[in-house]
């Protein structure tokens, strides 16, 4: 579980992210990364009123909507020609 209410309470406190990277056994870029995130929000500490931990998750790291992509099958019988097609070509060198 992060923990970005112990960073923006260290980070109130003045205490550089080094500091706050040390005391919370977070990553110095994931400390940097969940201040820049609550700066853009103007999130600070204390937190604002009824907001808990589940929600101040959800507002800085608000999943992205992917599209899934249906994978390309490759077409067996071109690939089996192209490799007859290079006699210097073994199955071996391709695993490699």
């Amino acid at each position: 579980m992060r923990k970005i209410e112990e960073v923006l309470r260290l980070s109130a406190q003045g205490k550089s992210v080094r500091v706050i990277s040390r005391e919370t056994g977070v990553s110095r870029p994931s400390v940097a990364t969940y201040l820049e995130k609550a700066a853009e929000h103007e999130i600070g500490w204390p937190l604002p009123e009824g907001m808990d931990v589940q929600a101040l998750e959800q507002l800085l790291f608000a999943a992205v909507e992917t599209t899934k992509s249906t994978p390309v099958i490759p077409n067996w019988q071109e690939v089996a020609t192209e490799i007859q097609a290079h006699n210097h070509l073994t199955l071996q060198l391709l695993w490699f």
